[in-house]
């Protein structure tokens, strides 16, 4: 019996130099038959997008905010909630990690007492007067902790914060000054990429069963969290990060353990790179979703001939 999940787009890249997370839905849309072969049925309810590629704005100041208009981050929240609504195991693919704004505000509104498993290379903690790139995609967990009441002032429809006792960061290797100091301050659960080097990714897994035990989780997974040499097409590439036999194995242990209601899959870009570099990143993408959700391995279940001749030219290196 094949699992069902719903798939809603949230094709938001505010804020960026590089093109191309607006359409990252539609091209994963182009893999579900891979997907349906492998087990995983994905229900497309739509996206929620911009019209269009804003020009570059970058947040150095509360007053930058003012800059942009929140209503398709707003209507973005509204439809998660209602989606979460259904009981129904949910996919947000963004777009850039801004559209966490609206997906796990979302989780939060509904399940308060629920966890978040931020898979990230980066921490996103970033206030505008703090951040050294102005990089909206950094800033989502500051806003969604409340940092210097920024939510209460600037996105009053999201309508509860996020507790720091509820994340948990996995893959952390590319972090601020200010974002460590807040972590700590905070007491946020945080596994590096050095400490799952140390203590292997299982340890780590168990660890995070622990904690979470059975109350609801949102995972929001940044490509970024994995080595770029199995997911070269993203904008902000960090070496040396998880491998898909840890992402797997991870996955795995979740899938067994943990009660997920949502996920967020952001920064996949389908204009950078080559074809093959795209394939293997919205694959290992795509890979992590079918361990978390339902047993099995996807690439032995590519479907046509085609496919499996274009993936075998890939070095997975697992």
């Amino acid at each position: 019996m094949k699992k069902i999940i719903n798939f809603s787009g949230l094709g938001f890249e505010i804020g960026q130099t590089q093109r191309g997370l607006i359409s990252s839905a539609q091209s994963a849309r182009n893999y579900f038959s891979i997907l349906s072969n492998a087990g995983l049925c994905l229900i497309d309810r739509g996206d929620v997008a911009q019209e269009e590629s804003p020009s570059r704005i970058k947040f150095f100041s509360e007053v930058d905010l003012k800059k942009i208009k929140w209503n398709k981050y707003h209507l973005a929240y509204s439809k998660t909630i209602s989606l979460l609504e259904e009981n129904t195991p949910l996919v947000n693919w963004g777009g850039d990690h801004s559209v966490a704004l609206s997906s796990v505000g979302a989780f939060t509104h509904c399940y308060h007492e629920g966890y978040v498993i931020w898979i990230d290379a980066h921490a996103d903690l970033n206030l505008p007067n703090k951040s050294l790139t102005g990089n909206l995609h950094g800033m989502p967990l500051a806003v969604l902790l409340n940092l210097d009441d920024i939510a209460s002032f600037h996105f009053k429809w999201i309508t509860k914060t996020l507790d720091p006792k509820k994340i948990i960061y996995v893959g952390l290797r590319d972090l601020d000054p200010f974002e460590e100091n807040i972590i700590s301050t905070l007491g946020i659960t945080a596994f590096s990429y050095k400490d799952i080097q140390a203590l292997g990714i299982k340890f780590v897994a168990e660890e995070i069963i622990k904690k979470v035990k059975n109350q609801p989780v949102h995972i929001s997974f940044d490509i970024d969290s994995v080595d770029p040499i199995f997911a070269p097409s993203t904008g902000v590439p960090v070496q040396q990060g998880l491998t898909p036999h840890e992402l797997d194995t991870m996955g795995k242990s979740f899938f067994q353990n943990l009660n997920i209601r949502s996920v967020d899959v952001v920064e996949v870009n389908p204009l950078l790179g080559t074809k093959l570099e795209v394939d293997q990143t919205f694959i290992t993408a795509f890979n992590f979703l079918k361990s978390i959700f339902t047993q099995g391995d996807l690439y032995e279940s590519m479907g046509t001939r085609d496919q499996t001749e274009r993936f075998n030219e890939m070095e997975w290196r697992l």
